[in-house]
């Protein structure tokens, strides 16, 4: 039997979201192109894998009993490619860094590309989603994190962290053209009206989960719209633009260089969340590599370094 790698992922795909479209948007195919290799994956194993009804795709028996060996083929071909990856970068001495979309992760980017470590080959990658960065870092696909994190969200024993900076409270932020709450007699619910622009998980992991939470218990409601966002400037300029109540944790005005006389601002919630936001360095904390403990280092005197220098980004 002849299973095709690139069969074995759309099925998997199109089982979990059950839209053909979406399928494809996802793998970058053209619909044809998705109902062609499902049915290139019927005709190898003789299984008919969907029941195509009126309004939804429901997998079939057989399709079912297939989706769980086809994930598992997956995950080691997946575990495979990173294994190789992380050979070839120990034998050629290369470190590969996990770089969130903050601010102060974009300066470090900058920082590595314009004055590099000697000696070693810093390859740095964003946050995409594929994995968690926990898990990036736990099964070897990268050998540094550098992000944000809330409350005990950085928390994991089987990392080493090295804290960066820690903030209170949270910082609400809106444009003043557009909404009008009363930064003096401030009430946090009134945002809960409007359309609110959060971090990602893959820019601060724990805080929407939190956030979502904690106004249905405390408030007994949702916002009508989250914007979640991979990168603090995209939230900041979304802000800018009026298309939401920005939330974030920490000191995030001075973290994203807001400007007071556009924006209306107001830290709060800083006495029941004393330790909101930390950004950090991670790597495994069975970790010897000299190379990648020496990149960890030299990313901890940039962070400081760059803390000092003045900001270049506000608005």
């Amino acid at each position: 039997m002849d299973l095709d790698l690139a069969c074995l992922e759309t099925f998997v795909r199109l089982a979990d979201c059950g839209s053909f479209s979406e399928t494809a948007v996802i793998q970058k195919i053209s619909q044809p192109a998705v109902s062609q290799r499902i049915a290139k994956l019927e005709s190898s194993t003789g299984l008919r894998l969907f029941l195509r009804h009126q309004e939804r795709l429901e997998v079939t028996r057989d399709g079912k009993e297939l989706l769980e060996i086809a994930r598992k083929i997956l995950a080691e071909h997946e575990g495979l490619g990173i294994r190789m990856s992380r050979h070839v970068r120990e034998s050629k001495g290369g470190v590969r860094a996990m770089i969130d979309g903050s601010f102060a992760g974009n300066r470090l980017v900058k920082s590595l590309q314009k004055n590099p470590i000697t000696d070693t080959s810093v390859e740095i990658v964003r946050p995409n989603g594929r994995l968690s960065w926990v898990e990036a870092l736990e099964q070897h696909d990268v050998d540094i994190v550098v992000t944000g994190t809330f409350l005990q969200a950085g928390n994991v024993p089987t990392l080493q962290r090295v804290e960066l900076d820690r903030q209170r409270g949270t910082t609400i932020a809106w444009n003043r053209v557009y909404f009008d709450f009363d930064i003096e007699n401030f009430s946090f619910p009134e945002t809960l009206r409007s359309t609110i622009l959060v971090p990602s998980e893959r820019l601060i992991s724990g805080y929407l989960p939190f956030l979502e939470k904690w106004c249905h218990d405390s408030y007994g409601t949702l916002p009508p719209d989250v914007l979640a966002f991979d990168d603090e400037e995209g939230a900041r300029d979304a802000c800018v633009a009026g298309l939401g109540v920005l939330i974030f944790p920490g000191d995030a005005a001075a973290r994203m260089a807001m400007n007071a006389g556009e924006l209306g601002v107001v830290k709060t919630f800083e006495f029941l969340l004393p330790d909101a936001f930390s950004y950090s360095i991670y790597v495994r904390a069975e970790e010897r590599n000299q190379r990648v403990l020496q990149t960890a280092v030299r990313i901890a005197d940039d962070h400081r370094i760059g803390k000092r220098s003045p900001l270049d980004h506000r608005v």
